[in-house]
This record gives C-alpha cells, structure tokens and sequence, in this order.
C-alpha cells in the first residue's frame, strides 16, 4: 500500500512537470507566431508597433533672423525626427552637452549641417525639416506629393517689419542711410541689409503647398506647444538648451529709423511693396492659417 502511494505522487509529480514543460514549449511557439504588438503585450513590453506617424512631413522655412537657428535646436533636442541644416535629433543631445561647456552662450559653436550633407542623408526617416535654402527646395523635394506620396506642410515664421530689418542690419553690420540725399538712395541702404530676404520665400510654394505662419515671439511656446502633439518625444534631452547666438547685441539707440517716424513709415511701405515674404506675413498673420492665433 505504502509502495502504490509512493509510486501514485511520484507520477503526479512528473505529470505536472510534464504539463509545464509543454506549456513553457507552446508559450515559446506561441510568442514566435505572434505579431509584435501581441508579444509586446504578453511581455510586458510598451507597444511601439502602433506608434501613428504624422499624416504629412512638416516643413519649417527657415526666413533669416527669425530664430531659425534656436527653433531647429530646440526641436532637434526636443523631438524625433527632426532633420535641419542647424541640427538633426540623432546627435542634438550630445551637441547640446558639448554646448554647456562653453563659457556664456555658445557664440561660435553654431551646428551647421552642410546642404550636400543633407542630401546624401536623405529625408526618409523626417517628421520635421528645417532648412535655410532657396524656396525652390520644397518643390524640387517635395513638390505635390512627390516625396513617397507624403504631402508636406510648411511653416513659415513672421516677425514684425521693421525689427526684422534691423536684426538683418546688425547682422550684415550695416547700417541705413538715414540722411540719404534721396528715397532712392535710402532704400538702396535697406536693400544692403537684407539678408537672402528674397530667395527663401515665394508665393508659387502656396500653388504646392499647404503652407501655415507663426509669430516669431510665440515660436518658444505656442508654436512649440503646438509642435508637440505633432512629433514623438525624445527618450532624453538635454537640459537646459544653450542657444547658439549668430548675431552681436543689438544698441537700438543706434539705429536712425527709430528717430524718423517719417522713414519709418517710408520703409514700411516700402517693404511690404516689395517683399513676397512681408505680403504673405502680412495676408497671414491673425488668419485661420495662423498656428499661433489665441
């Protein structure tokens, strides 16, 4: 009796191995079969198989003096995916650590990826691309769909006028004939500030495009805000952001226009006239294709 109940546990014991064994074999045949997102879920694992990418790829038309350079930063630290002559996401991080060792703003350590650079990497793998080119860019690139039959969506920063041209001025380092001897001769010295004004925007991007504008002193946060239910976080960023300064302080007090109510409404004209980029700020600005309108 004692033998029959000894031999009795003994095969209950191996049947309940048995039966893990063969659980433990199908759990693993199981997992094999299953797509990711399945396995993910069986695992423990966050899901990333359902990540939703952007229905469109957006386009930020770097203008000049805009904080072009701070915004694809920024974005570049902040956000996946973000591709740009002035950063990419893929090394911002340890660009941005490099950056903090540097006494002050980071003057001189501006990032700057070469045109042919971009090029040769390619645009496949970008949510968000920055660039400072001629505007014909997007529609050689990304004209109509062309690009994997993604349709790209532009954004255009708008700074006021007049503080515009002068940021373009303290750049250039010139300065505007205030005492010109003709209005001809005066806005020959507010032509020699602009800088590649006229080349990285033109009304036929709107004939390919669906093209959108933001204000300038928003791009930090409501344009920001915004871009962030639009593009995947980064695992990590590096904080905080060290801007990378490209123009020296500005004295406003130098600057002569402040001083002529008579030549500042003389330039303003003047600009809007005959600058497509001021037109289209101009038509833009508290529309419904303002992204930043409270």
């Amino acid at each position: 009796m004692a033998m029959s109940k000894l031999r009795m546990m003994t095969l209950t014991v191996v049947g309940f191995v048995l039966i893990l064994s063969i659980s433990f074999i199908k759990k693993n045949i199981d997992l094999r079969s299953l797509s990711t997102a399945e396995g993910n879920k069986l695992l423990g694992h966050p899901d990333l198989s359902s990540y939703v990418y952007p229905n469109v790829i957006y386009g930020h038309v770097h203008i000049a003096k805009t904080g072009g350079t701070s915004i694809n930063g920024i974005f570049a630290n902040k956000f996946e995916r973000v591709c740009g002559h002035k950063g990419y996401s893929y090394n911002a991080y340890n660009d941005n650590e490099l950056a903090k060792q540097v006494k002050g703003p980071a003057d001189g350590f501006e990032v700057q990826v070469p045109p042919e650079i971009m090029e040769k990497i390619g645009y496949e793998n970008c949510d968000y691309v920055s660039n400072e080119t001629p505007w014909e860019f997007w529609i050689d690139k990304f004209g109509d769909g062309k690009f994997h039959g993604i349709p790209l969506e532009l954004h255009v920063p708008c700074r006021d006028r007049i503080d515009h041209l002068m940021s373009q001025c303290n750049f250039r380092h010139a300065m505007l004939d205030c005492d010109a001897s003709s209005d001809e001769d005066f806005f020959e010295s507010v032509r020699g500030c602009f800088t590649n004004l006229m080349v990285r925007y033109h009304h036929e991007l709107a004939e390919h495009f669906h093209v959108q504008c933001f204000d300038f002193k928003k791009q930090f946060t409501t344009y920001t805000q915004y871009m962030s239910k639009r593009l995947q976080p980064r695992r990590l960023e590096s904080e905080p952001y060290i801007k990378r300064e490209t123009n020296r302080p500005r004295d406003r007090m130098n600057e002569c226009i402040w001083k002529r109510p008579d030549l500042l409404e003389k330039t303003n004209v003047y600009l809007l006239d005959n600058v497509p980029y001021y037109q289209f700020c101009d038509d833009c600005m508290g529309s419904e294709h303002e992204i930043t309108r409270e």
